[in-house]
């Protein structure tokens, strides 16, 4: 159990005090330090996690608005305010893709949120029906023909360049639909976190008592701070082999996430900055600060600790150095070794946070 860890090498002992969760109310040395590392887990929880969905679920509202008023008066300036607060949407969402795990998993938030690559034969298919298009109606739709890159499709047309005058009333009505549907179900992720939905409890309490001995979900405080490490590793996987690897290999933008609105080369940055948030326990757009994962790695070690900060540092870098739109920088021969370099960057960050970071919060 990593609190075990660091209290013994804070302690400068051999031996491992055994304690549990549930023990974390006697006044030792040891349980002094599995306190700290116990709010960990909660400031992932509150300064991370909550925050992070509360802005997006700001700028779903706000987007929902914007698609609003760009129906009821489309023209060239509400249809660019619209497409601002889809990109404004993107940024506190790519963030969040580092947990993943929990109601956005189990109860399809993620997937109603941001499926892709969407199929441009089925978005069609919708318009081209008669099928009644409201909130209700896209909530039983298949997640690749909602949520952001539906609405992205229609809002910036395939290679971000719609006009006014390329839209019709069917494709206005599909929008809106999509914009209160999207808005609801950003509200409900916050809610899942710290209220409880459909019969489930807040997910932060979930995760805050990790280690406590009803909490099947997390029988230790270990698995607790595991968790949060995987979804740092899956994350920039994703964003290293899948949605860098994958385009560069086979030379199709097709396979890039939000092609439409020539936005991918944002959204990566917005995923490698997600995870350094969890890294360090914060979250910049909120102003919360926290013990991340940093923490405990530092009181183990702090060289570890001090690469790790560096690598995201380079993985930053590398993805500025990009041409943007990665789009067309993807064809371009004098890019390549740019779109290289950041991928193996991001790929070796992953790798040292799961051959190096996990195991030590297993342990």
């Amino acid at each position: 159990m990593w609190v075990v860890v660091c209290a013994g090498i804070l302690l400068g002992t051999s031996a491992c005090n055994q304690q549990t969760a549930t023990t974390a109310n006697t006044t030792s040395p040891a349980t002094s330090n599995a306190h700290s590392d116990r709010q960990v887990v909660s400031d992932f929880a509150d300064r991370v996690v909550i925050p992070t969905y509360q802005v997006f679920a700001q700028k779903a509202a706000q987007l929902a608005t914007a698609i609003e008023t760009f129906v009821q008066n489309p023209n060239e300036e509400t249809l660019a305010a619209a497409q601002n607060a889809w990109r404004d949407a993107r940024s506190p969402w790519e963030q969040s893709e580092s947990f993943t795990f929990g109601p956005a998993d189990s109860l399809g938030y993620d997937a109603a949120i941001d499926s892709w690559p969407v199929n441009e034969t089925d978005l069609t298919a919708v318009l081209q029906s008669n099928d009644p298009l409201t909130v209700e109606t896209i909530q039983k739709r298949q997640d690749t023909e909602k949520g952001f890159h539906a609405i992205e499709f229609l809002l910036f047309g395939t290679d971000n360049n719609k006009q006014v005058s390329d839209f019709n009333q069917r494709e206005l009505e599909y929008l809106q639909a999509l914009g209160k549907d999207f808005s609801r179900v950003a509200n409900e992720l916050v809610a899942s976190w710290t209220k409880g939905v459909a019969g489930q409890p807040a997910y932060r309490e979930v995760l805050a008592s990790a280690g406590a001995s009803n909490n099947s979900s997390y029988p230790t405080l270990s698995s607790g701070a595991a968790e949060i490490v995987q979804g740092m590793i899956d994350s920039l996987d994703e964003v290293a082999n899948e949605k860098i690897g994958e385009p560069l290999a086979q030379q199709d933008t097709k396979l890039l996430e939000s092609r439409f609105s020539f936005h991918t080369l944002e959204d990566l940055k917005s995923n490698v900055k997600g995870a350094e948030n969890v890294y360090l326990g914060r979250f910049p757009a909120m102003n919360t600060n926290g013990k991340g994962i940093s923490t405990a790695v530092a009181q183990v070690n702090p060289d570890l600790d001090a690469r790790i900060k560096s690598q995201f540092q380079r993985s930053m870098t590398a993805l500025e150095s990009i041409p943007a739109p990665l789009e067309t920088a993807i064809a371009n021969p004098q890019a390549v070794p740019q779109i290289q370099t950041a991928q193996t960057t991001i790929d070796s960050l992953q790798q040292t946070l799961r051959q190096e970071v996990l195991p030590l919060v297993q342990n």
